[in-house]
């Protein structure tokens, strides 16, 4: 596999093709930029041939960089690699890196279990992680698309989003992965949702002793009614939406809301 090290022309490189960051932050590529003209490129970018110009392997700030300064030229090591060499190249060089957002990283190993056939095992043998690791963050890609898109861009942990994709209900879970997003939690806060659910689901929750669980036959059969902690009317239990109040808020937020 030869190499080289030369000055490319920018208008003769391409981006990547099929590359694993999907989120390149402007702001950082004008920080890039500004550290680039006070000190220099300290690494050369990595491209190959092809079709007679040059795809970038890695190094796509730094070419982003470039072109923001207006530089016709970059340090470039030129090296012959097959289609698979490149992804697995970009694969190792953009693990280690700390801003690849998590579902980057989760893509990248699920292209890797793809497309070379590894186990989580071999994944993480790999990129030099545990297997357990590996498995959370392709768990990650079990999550709706638009709450992955909000991990990726940090309105959520991915952590957060884990504990709560463990709900089933897809109404409650939009609720309250919108409540994540929008407010920002902790993974105890989670695990309290995750838990109200639970009990809601098995026909528990509000009551004070715990409540007495409902079979899955009867559940299936008959509605569940809980008292409107506000009117006090029964709802049935599926249109229940929850709030968090402490004791001494309860009766005002209840004397307010209540028909006259």
């Amino acid at each position: 596999m030869s190499e080289e090290i030369i000055y490319l022309d920018i208008e003769k490189l391409d981006p990547p093709k099929d590359a694993d960051r999907e989120i390149i932050d402007p702001d950082s590529v004008r920080e890039l930029a500004e550290s680039i003209r006070s000190q220099g490129l300290h690494s050369p970018i990595l491209v190959r041939p092809a079709n007679g110009r040059y795809e970038i392997v890695f190094g796509h700030r730094r070419f982003l960089a470039h072109r923001l300064l207006g530089e016709l030229k970059i340090r470039s090591m030129v090296k012959e690699l097959t289609d698979d060499q490149v992804f697995e190249t970009r694969a190792v060089e953009n693990d280690q890196r700390e801003d690849l957002n998590p579902i980057e990283r989760a893509k990248t190993y699920r292209r890797l279990r793809d497309k070379f056939g590894m186990s989580n095992r071999q994944i993480a043998q790999r990129m030099g992680r545990s297997p357990g690791v590996v498995d959370k963050y392709l768990n990650l890609l079990e999550i709706p698309v638009e709450f992955q898109e909000a991990v990726a861009r940090k309105k959520i942990s991915m952590q957060v989003a884990i504990i709560l994709n463990h709900i089933e209900d897809p109404e409650f879970k939009k609720f309250y992965f919108t409540s994540a997003v929008d407010n920002g939690v902790t993974m105890d806060v989670a695990e309290m949702w995750l838990n109200d659910w639970r009990k809601s689901k098995a026909g528990t929750a509000y009551s004070d002793g715990g409540g007495v669980g409902v079979s899955g036959e009867i559940q299936e059969s008959l509605p569940i009614y809980q008292p409107c902690v506000c009117c006090l009317g029964p709802v049935e239990i599926s249109k229940l939406r929850m709030i968090y109040v402490c004791r001494e808020c309860e009766g005002q937020v209840r004397g307010a809301l209540k028909p006259k």
